[in-house]
């Protein structure tokens, strides 16, 4: 069976919102939610910790050792090579890109995503639908990101591991899935980049994250939203980096 591992990118210096993988939800930190997450989904046989080689990461690692998550520090900039690295590390075939910003990442629609992407045996698996940022995922054969390392070393390409497929679409195998009703056509910003996605963040976890249930309903989330405009407004005005261009 081939290996599936979701590469989990984070790090300490974000430029707007330094250390917010380590920001308290409900006195769990981020990033600790992004894992739970990721653990729920029985699909992905391995975790992998994808960060710089620096000194600023060290608190971040070792909040992340006693989740029981392989971890592995590669260059800041090349983060193309620290997916690599982490493949390598577990022997996986197959990556579910997983950004350290999304602690609500939906979890059917990864499922959905990882078993397209297996069946059709595809080199790269996204959701074709507008969704919510801070929602979705990809996932990317191994072999397929190893042969982009090859061909370029532009830091467009290096830094933002899955640019390449989205500029290069005839050059490998992609497919689309459809992403969960509940998903499709909402219009919110479910990352965490800025102090009013905390703000936000912050309101959803309080509500939905309970001793008896850690892992928010992203459907019941999102019908929270669509019930509580003035709560859903909080970050509505950031505008989002462009990162592909």
């Amino acid at each position: 069976m081939p290996v599936v591992a979701a590469v989990l990118q984070a790090r300490m210096t974000s430029t707007r919102l330094p250390g917010k993988s380590l920001y308290p939800l409900a006195s769990v930190p981020l990033i600790e939610h992004i894992i739970n997450r990721i653990k729920s989904v029985t699909d992905i046989d391995h975790i992998v910790l994808a960060v710089p080689d620096l000194p600023s990461e060290t608190n971040l690692i070792e909040t992340v050792q006693r989740l029981n998550v392989a971890i592995i520090k590669g260059p800041e900039e090349d983060v193309l090579k620290r997916f690599l690295m982490a493949a390598d590390h577990v022997k996986a075939q197959h990556i579910v890109r997983i950004c350290g910003d999304n602690p609500l990442i939906d979890r059917q629609l990864m499922r959905s995503l990882i078993h397209s992407h297996l069946k059709k045996n595809t080199d790269y698996t996204i959701t074709s639908d507008p969704i919510p940022l801070g929602t979705g995922t990809e996932v990317a054969k191994v072999d397929a990101l190893k042969k982009i390392a090859t061909i370029t070393k532009e830091p467009k390409y290096r830094e933002h591991v899955t640019t390449w497929f989205h500029d290069h679409p005839t050059t490998n195998i992609q497919s689309n899935v459809p992403a969960p009703a509940y998903l499709v056509n909402k219009p919110y910003r479910l990352t965490v980049d800025t102090e009013s996605d905390l703000s936000l963040m912050e309101k959803i976890f309080q509500k939905f994250c309970t001793a008896t249930s850690l892992l928010p309903d992203l459907a019941k989330v999102i019908d929270f939203l669509d019930t509580h405009p003035d709560i859903a407004k909080i970050n509505a005005n950031i505008q989002q980096k462009n990162w592909r261009s």
